[in-house]
């Protein structure tokens, strides 16, 4: 099994190239579509700029029980306020999922700061660079179970922020 530990570098690497990736657009909205082995969900913001729910997708179950419960019930508990999901990727137990929100950095972060922790899972490490934030959280030091939340000013020039949350089961 892997440690959080030894997820931390892919993870951030995954969480920025989607925040530089979701960058240089004219605003417009986008479609993502997430494969979920033998099916598959479609998502996507609204036009309008309007917070947009994610499609209904089959959950996926935590193995091991504990804090976290499935990927659905964490992506609902950290769903940052005021946002429109961008894109989402499900596979092999876990998830991406890209926001921008219309609240500031500031703001997200002392949400995440007390948001994380009420999920049942600790945060393993934080880092604060260039006006981003990241945190990666777990059940414990060494579970798979858990993930990071990334975020920054927003990638398409408003005064907003984006936020990654990638989570694993696995």
């Amino acid at each position: 099994m892997r440690s959080v530990r030894t997820l931390l570098v892919g993870t951030m690497l995954v969480a920025l190239t989607t925040l530089a990736a979701c960058g240089g657009g004219s605003g417009s909205s986008t479609e993502a579509t997430a494969s979920q082995g033998g099916g598959g969900a479609s998502t996507g913001a609204s036009s309008g700029g309007e917070p947009t729910e994610p499609a209904a997708a089959t959950p996926t179950e935590n193995p091991g029980g504990g804090g976290g419960g499935d990927v659905d019930s964490m992506v609902s508990a950290l769903t940052p306020p005021n946002a429109t999901q961008i894109s989402r990727t499900d596979a092999g137990g876990g998830v991406i999922i890209t926001w921008d929100s219309s609240d500031s950095v500031d703001s997200l972060k002392s949400f995440y700061e007390g948001k994380i922790p009420s999920t049942g899972m600790h945060v393993i490490s934080t880092t604060n660079a260039g006006g981003y934030y990241s945190w990666v959280f777990a059940e414990s030091d060494s579970s798979s179970h858990g993930g990071s939340v990334t975020l920054g000013p927003s990638s398409t020039g408003g005064s907003g922020t984006s936020v990654v949350l990638a989570f694993t089961t696995q």
